[in-house]
């Protein structure tokens, strides 16, 4: 039996949180620059704490009205007080519930920024190596961002997605594109299969292309998909994959 940390974009008022916890081994839980506050936060952490799943916080882009995933050109200094307002938001509320911050995955748009551009990878490895230089960074395989966490030695876990296709230079397909999102089980479980047991990806092109991954993503507000997470769950399991 192989065992995979599958992880999951919570606390961003789905209202299927309880549902998919018990499913999961960590979650990245918004902190109010997409959606959330310390309300949310402190209800999303229960829940973690219940199912014993490991906690992140989850920064973004402060724009509610477009959920974090439109790109917006800020300076170093702004990018550094949003991302250290939202972690902080997330430890406070962690400390009061009695839970430790087990990593920080960026959201949205400024996951892409941070993995993809110079300027936002190198903000990003600087904020962490200044403030969190011994929490796991979970990033894009393949990416700028993970070969500057190599080069600083960021502790960090190569971060696969269960419900996005790829495209041959093993990048996500932009959500603009038809059937970017994975909607269907079977589908995203033979996807986590391939990932975990063959370390490869099959592209939207029909290419199969390596990709090594520590932690594979579901996102909580992929509804069709998630109502089924515990088939997927079920049907790795009947193929020797554990959750853990």
């Amino acid at each position: 039996m192989i065992t995979i940390d599958l992880n999951c974009d919570l606390g961003e008022g789905m209202k299927n949180d309880a549902m998919l916890m018990s499913h999961i081994s960590s979650c990245n839980i918004a902190c109010g620059g997409h959606y959330g506050d310390e309300n949310s936060i402190a209800l999303t952490l229960q829940l973690a704490v219940k199912h014993n799943v490991k906690a992140g916080a989850h920064p973004s882009f402060e724009d509610h009205e477009n959920f974090g995933r439109v790109f917006r050109d800020i300076s170093r200094s702004r990018f550094r007080e949003s991302v250290t307002q939202q972690i902080h938001l997330f430890q406070e509320t962690a400390q009061k519930v009695g839970v430790k911050m087990h990593h920080i995955k960026m959201h949205g748009a400024l996951y892409h920024a941070t993995a993809n551009r110079e300027d936002f990878s190198d903000w990003l490895v600087e904020f962490m190596l200044e403030f969190y230089p011994k929490t796991i960074l979970y990033v894009a395989p393949h990416s700028i961002l993970e070969e500057k966490c190599q080069l600083y030695k960021i502790p960090y876990w190569k971060e696969g997605f269960a419900d996005r296709l790829y495209d041959n230079d093993v990048k996500l397909v932009s959500r603009t594109e038809p059937d970017a999102l994975i909607t269907n089980y079977q589908t995203a479980a033979r996807q986590i299969e391939q990932m975990v047991k063959e370390q490869k990806v099959t592209s939207n092109k029909g290419i199969e292309t390596n990709l090594s991954i520590d932690t594979i993503c579901i996102h909580g507000d992929n509804l069709e998909l998630t109502k089924d997470l515990e088939q997927v769950v079920a049907q790795l399991k009947s193929n020797h994959i554990s959750i853990g």
